[in-house]
């Protein structure tokens, strides 16, 4: 798989809370992102707070979100060491009204994949700025 597209700068720690700060993680996306189009914003944090959740769910620590942005673009990723655990939209062990997180981050035009190491894995999304044209 080639290199992100966008290196992401931002780092945000998960490691400090026994529950997903969902709300902490949403307040920093609204810093980090302060310049951008208030819709744009919460799009990012409503695909990073499910990515943190499914991490929190899902897997074990250490856990740390990131944000980085370019050209109308901002990606988000989501660490976490359970490399073997990966993600399938629209299926979850939690129960039959859960799993549709990835689906639903899809169905906004974001991109998203898993990178893994032998450690760890990074979730991310690229979600693209909606007002923003691409040339």
């Amino acid at each position: 798989m080639p290199p992100p597209s966008i290196r992401p700068q931002d780092e945000f720690r998960l490691d400090d809370h026994e529950v997903p700060p969902l709300a902490q993680v949403r307040t920093w996306i609204r810093e980090v992102l302060a310049d951008l189009d208030p819709d744009f914003v919460a799009d990012t944090e409503l695909v990073a707070t499910e990515l943190a959740a499914n991490a929190f769910e899902h897997a074990k620590a250490p856990r740390a979100i990131r944000l980085g942005r370019r050209d109308g673009v901002v990606r988000v990723e989501v660490d976490d060491a359970a490399p073997d655990l990966l993600p399938r939209p629209g299926r979850s062990t939690l129960g039959q009204f859960r799993g549709r997180g990835l689906v639903l981050i899809g169905s906004m035009g974001a991109d998203w994949g898993v990178d893994r190491s032998d450690d760890r894995k990074t979730v991310w999304a690229e979600i693209p700025d909606p007002n923003r044209r691409t040339p």
